[in-house]
């Protein structure tokens, strides 16, 4: 079910923990420019080169709803009928009875986060327990959802085996009939080589290591047990789903009863980000994704679920109504679920504050207040990492590498100088001496606005008056910081080593320069991610991208019951596991490594719920 060449990786990867991937590292200088213009590319010709276009055309005649609300029909010899690609065939007289979903987002960075996860998620029951004690025999899925962001930094095919494949097929690289199926939701990062890997890899009809993938598009319908439908959309790189995608599930819609409920998937948790922006952002745009919701709404289709990942987190909000007699009516609330926990750096939670969010409806009604149930990690959680910006500089070594050829740069035009002070010159004195060159140096002026201008442009895009502010107090701060720096390599130049004007004395002067932009220059940044995210709310994912925080993974498993209640199993991995060890008894179809520890000490490696499980009962018949 794979190549020879990802056998190779897996061998290697068993073999020699170096070989496997480490976190990415975002704020490393190559990173950076290859990220950078990723996004702008990926951007650029995905507005002109629609890939979900040529996906429709080539689909017209597709199969618009994947059912799993009947049982596979059997072939009579112990096993199941298949269609002519080799997969199952739903047997129109026999109704499910249960199903259990896995949904799991933002995977494929390093290889002890992503690999904790599937390690987890693959075992073939996972028991649990709630705060109050009681126990639960979770099973692993009949479907896992990947809900956005396959892979990091960038997609391609090198960074799917390796941060993906690799490792899901390490946990789980075969399976026993009736084989699970496998759909996937493209985030902005499977998007940045315009989707071609990741259409390869879900929506060719193929294997995805143990999981068989029935996808035919980057965005799909399954119609699940006792009324309950799953729909995954594809909202590209502008938080927007294309026509023929509104057109497709325009006709899914009229196979729902407006009796039955959706599960909405999308990439981004655009009801937090609307919050966070609309204020700030004109552009902001959620126009086809309202349409779709009010489209489903219009025809008495209600959504009760909304899953998304983007955000590197756990976050929860729910609402629930009120009967005429005041009593809550719990088959019919809605919860919004941010469950990005699956590989992926951590986000913060403390990003919002508020505890209730107002959502706006569609029928003129009053709004829905959403109420904030659980974080994980917990906001006080958060603020303390918040604190470990502070070592920027330890964390992100090679960032300074920009900071110290900027502050080169900078002293090169605010600091020319034809001579050094004497041995018995101040510090001050140089400063002064220095200060009165700049007003003789046209360069001091015209890159002293090319770095403010730079840092500008690094700025938080969606709150414009913190841009320009904040902008330009951050670059004037690195530019009067590489000043005294300058001024200081020049005065122990002079007065300690006793250096006239010449080659040594510029030699030492650059090193010390650089060193001192090497240092001081990162420790500015991580100062202002810190002052940014925690007093202004802006820059979470710099901020955090920037600790590259391994821990407190999540993934959600979903149970439809044989009575059509749905319930929600949301896992946590307060730590992840970092040491790993060759399977003593490898079972049949994996895990090929298993934690290096006794299962008692594992203590915050296992997964365990982040709260009580959620449970939308079904709405029975007296309700009706």
């Amino acid at each position: 079910m794979i190549g020879g060449k990802v056998q190779k990786l897996v061998d290697k990867m068993i073999r020699e923990p170096n070989a496997r991937p480490r976190m990415v590292e975002w704020f490393n200088p190559a990173q950076l420019i290859v990220t950078g213009t990723k996004t702008v590319l990926s951007s650029l010709f995905g507005r002109y080169s629609d890939y979900r276009l040529i996906e429709a055309f080539n689909n017209q005649h597709a199969e618009q709803v994947n059912d799993y609300a009947k049982e596979y029909m059997p072939d009579g010899k112990g096993g199941y009928m298949v269609d002519e690609d080799g997969f199952y065939i739903p047997d129109p007289h026999q109704e499910r009875d249960e199903i259990w979903i896995d949904y799991v987002c933002d995977v494929g960075d390093g290889f002890n986060s992503t690999y904790s996860v599937a390690y987890a998620l693959t075992q073939q029951e996972l028991p649990l327990q709630t705060s109050g004690g009681l126990k639960h025999t979770t099973k692993r899925g009949d479907i896992l959802i990947f809900g956005g962001d396959q892979v990091y930094p960038t997609a391609n095919s090198e960074a799917y085996v390796k941060r993906l494949i690799a490792p899901y097929h390490m946990a789980k690289g075969f399976t026993g009939a009736p084989h699970p199926h496998v759909f996937a939701i493209p985030g902005n990062h499977d998007w940045y080589d315009g989707l071609i890997a990741f259409s390869r890899i879900f929506a060719a009809r193929k294997w995805f290591n143990g999981w068989q993938a029935p996808q035919r598009r980057s965005y799909f319908a399954l119609k699940l047990p006792h009324g309950w439908w799953l729909l995954g959309t594809d909202i590209q790189l502008n938080s927007d789903i294309d026509e023929q995608q509104v057109r497709y599930f325009e006709k899914v819609a009229e196979q729902i009863d407006p009796s039955e409920r959706v599960i909405l998937c999308n990439a981004e948790p655009y009801w937090v980000y609307k919050h966070k922006y609309k204020d700030y952002d004109p552009v902001y745009n959620e126009n086809n994704l309202a349409y779709l919701e009010k489209m489903l709404k219009d025809r008495h289709i209600g959504i009760h679920v909304y899953l998304a990942g983007d955000s590197h987190h756990y976050r929860r909000f729910e609402y629930v109504p009120t009967l005429a007699n005041g009593a809550e009516d719990h088959s019919l609330k809605i919860e919004k679920i941010t469950a990005g926990g699956g590989g992926a750096f951590l986000h913060p939670t403390h990003d919002i504050t508020k505890r209730v969010l107002e959502e706006t409806t569609y029928d003129g009604e009053a709004p829905l207040a959403l109420e904030r149930k659980k974080d994980f990690p917990s906001i006080a959680q958060s603020r303390r990492l918040t604190w470990q910006n502070f070592l920027f500089a330890w964390k992100n070594p090679l960032f300074g590498i920009v900071t110290a050829i900027l502050y080169l740069l900078i002293c090169n035009s605010l600091l020319s100088v034809d001579s050094f002070p004497s041995s018995a010159e101040s510090y001050a004195a140089v400063i002064s001496s220095s200060w009165a060159n700049i007003g003789r140096s046209p360069s001091a002026f015209i890159w002293t606005l090319i770095v403010i201008a730079g840092f500008w442009l690094f700025t938080d895009t969606h709150y414009r008056v913190y841009k320009w502010i904040a902008g330009f107090l951050h670059g004037a701060t690195h530019v009067a910081a590489s000043f005294f720096i300058g001024c200081g390599a020049i005065y122990l130049a002079s007065t300690v080593f006793h250096l006239s004007w010449g080659f040594c004395a510029l030699l030492l002067s650059g090193i010390l320069i650089a060193y001192g932009g090497w240092f001081i220059g990162s420790c500015i940044m991580g100062i202002y991610l810190f002052i940014s995210l925690n007093w202004f709310g802006r820059h979470a994912n710099e901020a955090f991208s920037a600790l590259q925080i391994e821990d407190f993974k999540n993934f959600l498993r979903i149970h439809i019951a044989k009575n059509g209640d749905l319930t929600i199993y949301p896992i946590g991995l307060r730590k992840i596991t970092r040491k790993w060890r060759k399977s003593a008894q490898r079972a049949e179809y994996g895990p090929l490594l298993e934690p290096d520890a006794p299962v008692g000490k594992r203590t915050d490696t296992e997964p365990k719920l982040i709260e009580d499980p959620i449970c939308i009962p079904a709405v029975r018949a007296s309700r009706q």
